[in-house]
């Protein structure tokens, strides 16, 4: 039998036989396109019961102006902790502290990306584990769970000494959750996510949002509400063992 996939830009759905180009034969109106047309097929969720997600642009829109955040830290490596890790006191406590005000401050104006709310409560009814691994710092991530009253069965931040793009953030929450690297999706929007995505060895990587690393994900969509409507139009966890 011949496989059908699908692709999804907000809550449009299309199913098109592999080879065939779907916007040249049923063009929808208004459909975002990512390089690879955001394919995805069902086959990618088999036997997935634990969704992990990031939080800073992916179910939270914080609007961090990075470039002047890097400036004033005075950072130029890739990765901010690693780089105010590698100084030494009182310079390291100083930026340290910098850097907790700016994400403060972005907290404060801070919004709930759209569909996010929908997303967890359809996991949740689902009997879908949901856990959270963020490298932002615990009192943010509390003020901000609160604040948008989320919950998730298990919260990892950078205070505990792990963090992206490694994998080991991944692995600890799954080894809370008494859960294989395998039965495990991770959703996050930049390249950090894919790698510790990849390196925990999760069942499926998943990005949403930004479009610059779709290639690299193994599914990906626009935004949050397209992922759910992927989710609700497949087979259930506890129905048949895939999502």
């Amino acid at each position: 039998m011949m496989q059908k996939v699908a692709w999804y830009a907000h809550e449009d759905a299309h199913e098109v036989s592999p080879g065939e180009d779907p916007l040249e034969e049923n063009p929808i109106p208004g459909l975002l396109r990512f390089e690879g047309d955001e394919m995805v097929t069902a086959w990618h969720l088999d036997g997935i019961d634990t969704v992990i997600f990031d939080m800073d642009g992916t179910l939270i829109d914080s609007r961090y102006d990075w470039v002047a955040i890097r400036e004033a830290l005075e950072i130029e490596g890739h990765s901010i902790i690693d780089e105010l890790n590698r100084l030494e006191s009182p310079k390291r406590e100083e930026k340290w502290e910098l850097l907790r005000h700016f994400e403060h401050e972005a907290s404060l104006t801070a919004e709930v990306k759209d569909g996010a709310v929908d997303l967890l409560a359809f996991l949740r009814e689902k009997g879908v584990n949901t856990a959270l691994v963020t490298n932002n710092s615990l009192d943010n991530v509390t003020f901000l769970l609160d604040r948008f009253n989320l919950a998730f069965d298990t919260v990892l931040t950078r205070d505990s000494g792990l963090y992206k793009p490694s994998g080991a953030p991944l692995l600890e929450v799954m080894r809370r959750l008494g859960v294989r690297p395998e039965q495990c999706m991770y959703v996050g929007d930049y390249l950090y996510d894919i790698q510790a995505g990849r390196e925990a060895g999760c069942g499926t990587v998943c990005l949403v949002f930004d479009r610059r690393f779709c290639a690299e994900a193994d599914i990906s969509f626009s935004d949050l509400r397209a992922l759910l409507s992927y989710l609700k139009r497949a087979p259930g966890p506890r129905e048949s063992d895939t999502f």
